[in-house]
This record gives C-alpha cells, sequence and structure tokens, in this order.
C-alpha cells in the first residue's frame, strides 16, 4: 500500500504542525489549498499543493484522491458567530462532499480530526464514549462538527475505513488561535471565568499528530476516539503557563460564572430573536468550553489505536516558550 495521503487544512495551525510529522513518518502528503498563499505554506513544509476549494471540490481533487490511500480531514470553520449556513456547508456538506469523492476514488481509510465538544451536555467530567448521551449541541460549531462525524462514521464499509479522532482544546507553538486571548491579556482584560479551577481537557498537537498517525495506521474503523494530553490539569493552570510561555502575565480578574453564564443567555436570546449572525459578546459556548468542566478520557485510543502521548505539558510550554525568546531575539 502507497504511504500517500490527502490533507485538508494544511494551511491551519493543525496542518502546518501535522505534516511535517506526516513526512517525517514516510507519508507523501498531497494538501488541499484555495489560494495561491495557502499552497506556498503547505509547499514550504514539503508538501504537494492541490489547489481547490473543499466547498466545491473539482477535477483536481479527484485526481489527487485516486493517487492516495489515505485522507487526513482537519478543515473546518471554527467561530463562535450565528453564520448558519457557512457552518452547515463547510463542516457538513463539504465533508459528505469529500467522503464521496474519497470513496470513489479508491481511498482506503478516511480519518476525520472532529472535537471533543461534539458531545451534548455540560459540564463534561472525565467522559468516555462509551458515557456519551444521544443528541446534539446545541452551538453551531459542534453541532455541526457532530453531523460531520456521524457521516463519516456512517461512511463506514468494506474496503472503505473510516475513524473520528475528537481531540478538546488543541494547543501548541504558532498557534494563531491564541492571538485573541493574548491580546487579552496585554490589555489587563482577560478575566477568569468561576476562577477557572475546573479541569480542562487538552491535547499539544504533536499528540494530536501522534493519534493521527496510529490512526492511519491501525486496522480499526467505523468509531469515534477522544485524545488527550493525558493529565488532567485546570483551565487556570493550563492557560496560565501558555500565557507566560508567550511572555504575557496573565492577571485576569475573577468573574462568578453565574453572572457570565445568566448575560450569554440575555445576549443568545436576542440575536436568535433579531436573527443577527454575528459574535455576541459572551457566546455560549465559550461558557461551556471555559467556564465549566470539560475533560475526557481517552483510555479507549490508548487501548484500541495504540495512541501514546510524545511530549509532556511541560514540554510543550519550553518550546513555546524558546520560540517566544527566539522571535524576540530575531525581531
Amino acid at each position: 500500500m502507497s504511504k500517500r495521503v490527502f490533507f485538508t487544512g494544511g494551511s491551519g495551525f493543525v496542518g502546518q504542525n501535522m505534516i511535517p510529522e506526516l513526512i517525517k513518518e514516510g507519508y507523501e502528503v498531497f494538501a488541499l489549498a484555495r489560494s495561491s498563499h495557502s499552497a506556498e505554506k503547505v509547499k514550504a513544509i514539503g508538501a504537494k499543493a492541490v489547489m481547490d476549494d473543499l466547498t466545491s471540490l473539482s477535477g483536481n481533487t479527484e485526481e489527487a484522491l485516486q493517487l492516495c490511500d489515505y485522507v487526513v480531514h482537519t478543515a473546518a470553520y471554527m467561530d463562535f458567530n450565528y453564520e448558519k449556513e457557512k457552518f452547515y456547508s463547510i463542516n457538513v456538506d463539504a465533508t459528505k462532499d469529500l467522503l464521496n469523492k474519497a470513496k470513489r476514488g479508491g481511498v482506503k481509510k478516511f480519518v476525520y480530526i472532529s472535537a471533543a465538544p461534539v458531545v451534548p451536555g455540560s459540564p463534561i467530567v472525565n467522559l468516555s464514549e462509551d458515557q456519551v448521551n444521544e443528541g446534539l449541541p446545541k452551538a453551531l460549531y459542534p453541532k455541526t462538527k457532530a453531523l460531520a462525524e456521524q457521516a463519516v462514521i456512517a461512511a463506514h464499509a468494506d474496503g472503505f475505513q473510516t475513524l473520528s479522532l475528537r481531540p478538546p482544546a488543541i494547543w501548541g507553538p504558532n498557534n494563531h488561535h491564541m492571538d485573541e486571548m493574548l491580546e487579552l491579556v496585554k490589555q489587563g482584560n482577560w478575566v477568569w471565568l468561576g476562577g477557572s479551577k475546573q479541569v480542562l481537557s487538552t491535547i499539544h498537537v504533536k499528540n494530536l499528530s501522534s493519534a493521527v498517525v496510529v490512526a492511519l495506521q491501525s486496522s480499526t474503523g467505523g468509531k469515534a476516539y477522544f485524545v488527550t494530553d493525558g493529565e488532567r490539569r485546570t483551565m487556570r493552570e493550563s492557560f496560565s503557563a501558555i500565557f507566560k510561555a508567550h511572555g504575557v502575565e496573565p492577571k485576569g480578574r475573577e468573574i462568578p460564572i453565574a453572572l457570565v453564564s445568566g448575560l450569554a443567555a440575555v445576549f443568545e436570546f436576542f440575536w436568535k430573536l433579531f436573527g443577527i449572525t454575528s459574535r455576541p459578546p459572551i457566546p455560549p459556548l465559550f461558557i461551556r468550553l471555559m467556564g465549566r468542566e470539560f475533560s475526557v478520557s481517552d483510555a479507549k485510543a490508548r487501548k484500541e489505536l495504540g495512541y501514546s502521548n510524545v511530549i509532556d505539558f511541560e514540554e510543550g510550554i519550553r518550546e513555546i516558550s524558546q520560540l517566544q525568546d527566539h522571535t524576540l531575539r530575531q525581531g
């Protein structure tokens, strides 16, 4: 079997860290790129660019899929707004289209990067896959990711193996998703919701890459797996360390979670009442993920896939700190 992978989301934070790890493992990567800028980014890390748009895949993608035995689908639309059509188009419809084209193209394995919040409920406390309640989460991002995951799992068949990985909060170097948070801390506007002493599961992007590698090598299919750093740590501990590694002291004030939850509910009511699609000042999903415990167990992935960590929390923090020091010296 060839070791060629068709990869989506290659120019993003996860893709920029994951593609080099796949190449180290001997995989040849064909990365979807919508723009010349994205193409240059994926080529710079060793992938072959496939020019196409995820929401309207053309013959370029179909030709690339015919050369590949694997798909790793990481691309998604993530925000706290109410742009329903955009969420469904990118997260659900595009995933189903890619699934169909991959199967027709002779792809043998399709690995989907889902998200731990696809499970309903809050708080989530050390949840395992067999404890997940039926139903969908309310917010558009986890809801559409859940629907896409269902399509991926349902597509599993002889000769076309599908598998979903559910990472919680992903962290690591050069994470542009942290920019907004870091700016709030710098401006003195960061707050710790309810003190932020609740446990928050995380996964370093290198550990997620490790999970993808074992998923590609596994004979298992038709299942979803939580994958984490394997440690229980409070949100305040994790984010304080990450902020400090970026050279920012997290002097945030504490706000009662009941107050913030109430305000989030009020904003959501009026946003839905008037059909507002922009991000509200306090999104309910933010409260669910950052204001209450959200911890999951990855024992199943470790047992069935052979997943294990390749980097621990302290090493990951040192890596960010060293990168920050190097950037400051270069600047």
